[in-house]
């Protein structure tokens, strides 16, 4: 774990003590159903030469976040390095995908219909425990 990490998981712990609700939604949905929908729109180039893709849960958590907090491409990155309990959210991950990134693989999933696929099976998860997420700040 870096120095830069280990910082911003100190402060959260404040965050958490005050009451965080992505706190609670990041425990209870399963998430590994979500990886390979997304892992889906990848072009595996690593092997020859290309560049890593970026993390399956935290793209998937990006969307989440600007789906519940209606927010832009460009504010969802703000947020995402802004906002402490977004952090936590997404796993304290070292690289945030940058907004492009973000909407490129969004268009993506919805060209191949997995993008439905993810929001149902999120809404079946959440149906299952009883949970109704309000778009809010």
């Amino acid at each position: 774990m870096s120095f830069n990490r280990f910082i911003l998981k100190q402060q959260y712990k404040k965050v958490k003590g005050l009451g965080d609700r992505l706190e609670l939604m990041k425990q209870q949905i399963d998430w590994k159903p979500f990886i390979p929908l997304v892992k889906s729109v990848f072009q595996d180039n690593e092997t020859t030469g290309g560049r890593p893709h970026t993390d399956e849960l935290v793209v998937f958590r990006s969307m989440l976040l600007q789906a519940w907090y209606g927010l832009s491409d460009p504010e969802l990155e703000f947020q995402c390095h802004d906002r402490l309990s977004f952090r936590n959210f997404l796993g304290f991950p070292e690289h945030i995908p940058d907004f492009s990134t973000i909407w490129r693989i969004r268009d993506r999933l919805k060209e191949i219909g997995v993008d439905t696929q993810m929001w149902n099976e999120l809404q079946r998860q959440l149906d299952v425990k009883g949970f109704v997420v309000k778009k809010g700040t």
